[in-house]
């Protein structure tokens, strides 16, 4: 006879979507993390489903603390053996979110410095007409700005910037645009 109940499961034991509502997380998360090794499941049975714990869900938790401290899953996955081995991870995590910190920190300045260009270029953008390509340009507003105001966004246009700031050189500075660019 066929039964609306679903099967039984072992006391303590959570199915994907349970565990997930209970980490706050989506089922998709879970799933990943089993996939790459971060969640070993046992099986249920009878039908084959996933079937975690209330160990499953303080790890589900560990990692995503762990994530919010910039750690990434290789980092994770590294603790966990650690942890696994009977080792305590606490001087493995430490470094860890120094390399992230430094990482971090790279990155920021590496924004930092695209801010500054991006400002620099839309204040030179602001005095410049419709602009006519010259031979060989793709877009005069990114060609022109780049090599007047020293921005220059890939080692390309430093190669070609020097033709093109010659021919600019001769073009704008007549109409007194040039003075405006710097």
């Amino acid at each position: 006879m066929f039964s609306s109940n679903p099967t039984p499961q072992p006391h303590g034991a959570l199915r994907v979507a349970e565990l997930a509502g209970r980490a706050s997380v989506t089922p998709a998360t879970i799933r990943y993390y089993a996939r790459i090794g971060l969640l070993s499941p046992d099986r249920e049975v009878e039908n084959g489903y996933r079937c975690f714990s209330t160990v499953d869900l303080h790890r589900v938790e560990f990692i995503r603390r762990a994530q919010r401290l910039g750690l990434t899953i290789g980092d994770i996955k590294i603790i966990l053996e650690t942890a696994e081995h009977g080792d305590v991870p606490c001087d493995q995590v430490k470094s860890l979110v120094e390399q992230r910190l430094v990482s971090m920190q790279e990155r920021i300045a590496d924004l930092k410095a695209t801010e500054s260009r991006v400002i620099k270029a839309l204040d030179a953008w602001e005095n410049m007409d419709d602009l006519t390509p010259l031979d060989g340009e793709l877009c005069p507003l990114i060609e022109r700005v780049s090599v007047q105001s020293g921005v220059v966004p890939n080692a390309s246009l430093q190669q070609t910037g020097r033709h093109v700031q010659a021919e600019l050189g001769s073009r704008w500075h007549s109409s007194g645009r040039r003075a405006a660019m710097a």
